[in-house]
């Protein structure tokens, strides 16, 4: 019992008087409906009766609504004619015929309301003929909007005769809404509110636990990106009358089964920085998106069922093209691509061909990496100038060439199982920097490349039936020579035309038995010949005391042939 003692009075007894409960509120959202024709939300009050800290739907006593704003209503387009005197383009009579929006829906095309017109010269005007038509997103008005197809029936038999008869045909475009700054779509509320808007002036992002299907038929540009990400439930996008976005991405829709932005090749839809499409395990095919023309970068990277890309649109890509981890990916189709930051391909197990890169003259950097359905031949015909290439993990092709590539820094061939030769270069391809030919199990070609006289890095490394060097037998200068586990390798004599190399090092190739680099003349920095059981270690000796003028620390002469004889010099 709760009491109180004051001023020498009895206690006074509270015991029946109950303490009022507190007031909350919350907001929700409101569907469009009778209270929001265009959806918003709801401002809930009342007194939380049971004490729990939340207000529950049966103790809200007062409700007050805050409605969006409802989309502008499209007037339905009218047309009449008219007899005039004269026109501008019309000297004597003549049969005006003039199209617009009823504005004001009072069922008559009002003379503020007339948006179009033409004028028949000398046209009876009962033999004109009109019909109001839907204008597609990719017609004159590059949204969607309204036509009147007209002609004179010179006959009067109620059919358009082609060859006498001559169409003409009046737009009558929608006006444009446009939402100021960045909109985020979550659920079918925030949908319904977008109906209408043809351009956003800041990003669109659509993300969802709800919505299956986003439709925005009007919408034309996005100023910021156009971001369709993390929707649990979404199957379909369809926006067809999009022609402009700062990017695109689809990132993480588990559900996502096809998308279509913009209408046909014919218009594309100019993307000014990225497209990305990743992580969305429905979707089966990218032709919807067929249109884009991004301009600084691709990436298509771990969707399950995609067969094809083809993104006839693109030129350059300023950053790069990367395609990777699909593994039902046949085919691409990039036929006006010329030029690309880096081009990446790798583990797209379906991958069968690179002809859809066949128009690409220059890149930064090329990654073939782990396309095991590729074969037999790894090219890309008009490659003709690169910083980096790289051709590495594969199991199907046979071999690798670059017919039209003059020059590329670095050249990167490793761990291709099955390749057997590195053949079709173009005969005076120059790598600047570095060739590397690594790994390769089947390798027992290198094609001459009378172009290739100096290096700065050669590291021949692991390819285990190669048994000769002579495709370089032109070069003369290296900074670095790097020869290992080669294990039919039997000489260096293919090389006997270098002259100088700062760091010379050859080990563990059990079939060697001749360095004969008989040409060189200095060794500057480094000298390590070492397990190369077959050759005669004397040999190793005599070519350093004749070439290395480096510190005796960094010569290294160990575990060869020490009881084989040399011939004297």
């Amino acid at each position: 019992m709760l009491s109180f003692v004051a001023g020498g009075c009895a206690p006074l007894d509270l015991t029946g008087v109950t303490p009022r409960a507190p007031a909350l509120s919350r907001i929700v959202e409101e569907a469009p409906g009778a209270a929001c024709e265009a959806g918003g939300s709801a401002l809930q009050t009342g007194l939380d009766l049971d004490g729990d800290g939340t207000l529950a739907d049966s103790e809200v006593t007062r409700t007050e609504y805050v409605c969006d704003k409802a989309p502008a209503r499209s007037a339905s387009v009218l047309a009449r004619v008219r007899p005039v005197n004269a026109t501008p383009v019309c000297y004597a009579t003549a049969t005006v015929l003039e199209a617009g929006a009823d504005a004001n829906g009072n069922g008559a095309l009002d003379d503020a309301e007339v948006q179009a017109s033409h004028a028949f010269c000398n046209a009876d005007s009962t033999r004109i003929r009109y019909a109001v038509q839907p204008e597609p997103a990719d017609g004159r008005c590059g949204r969607p909007g309204t036509k009147v197809d007209a002609y004179v029936d010179l006959d009067g038999d109620g059919q358009r005769t082609p060859d006498t008869e001559d169409l003409v045909t009046l737009a009558v475009c929608q006006a444009s809404r446009v939402h100021d700054g960045d909109y985020v779509v979550a659920s079918a509320a925030d949908l319904a509110a977008l109906q209408g808007v043809t351009r956003v002036e800041g990003n669109l992002v659509v993300t969802s636990e709800t919505l299956t299907d986003l439709a925005l038929p009007e919408l034309a540009v996005v100023l910021g990106a156009l971001r369709i990400e993390n929707n649990a439930a979404l199957a379909h996008v369809t926006l067809p009358g999009l022609r402009f976005a700062r990017s695109v991405e689809l990132i993480y829709n588990p559900l996502l089964e096809t998308a279509s932005l913009g209408a046909s090749a014919a218009s594309p839809v100019f993307v000014d920085e990225d497209l990305i499409v990743t992580g969305n395990p429905l979707l089966a095919s990218l032709d919807g998106l067929g249109t884009l023309a991004p301009r600084r970068k691709v990436s298509v990277v771990n969707n399950a069922r995609v067969e094809a890309l083809s993104l006839p649109g693109v030129t350059h890509l300023h950053e790069g093209l990367s395609v990777q981890e699909n593994p039902a990916l046949r085919s691409l189709s990039f036929p006006e691509l010329r030029s690309a930051g880096y081009v990446s391909l790798a583990h797209d197990a379906s991958l069968e061909s690179l002809a859809g890169l066949s128009a690409v003259r220059s890149v930064e950097s090329l990654l073939l990496i782990d396309l095991p359905a590729l074969g037999p031949r790894a090219a890309l015909d008009n490659l003709q100038y690169a910083q980096s290439i790289s051709v590495a993990e594969h199991t199907g092709i046979k071999s690798v060439g670059f017919p039209q590539l003059l020059r590329v820094d670095v050249l990167d061939i490793r761990d291709n199982a099955s390749l057997e030769s590195v053949s079709g270069m173009h005969p005076m391809l120059r790598v600047t920097t570095s060739l590397l030919i690594t790994g390769n199990g089947s390798l027992h070609t290198v094609e001459y490349l009378p172009g290739l006289t100096s290096l700065d890095y050669l590291d021949v490394t692991r390819n285990a039936v190669l048994t000769d060097l002579g495709g370089l037998r032109g070069l003369v200068l290296l900074k670095s020579l790097s020869v290992h586990q080669n294990g039919q390798l039997q000489t260096l004599a293919s090389l006997s035309g270098l002259r100088e190399i700062d760091g010379l090092a050859v080990t563990s190739n059990p079939n060697l038995q001749a360095l004969g680099l008989e040409g060189l003349t200095r060794v500057a920095s480094s000298f390590t010949v070492q397990n190369n059981l077959a050759l005669p270690e004397c040999l190793a000796g005599r070519l350093a005391d004749r070439v290395y003028t480096g510190p005796p620390a960094q010569r290294t002469i160990s575990g060869n042939d020490a009881a084989a004889p040399c011939t004297p010099p």
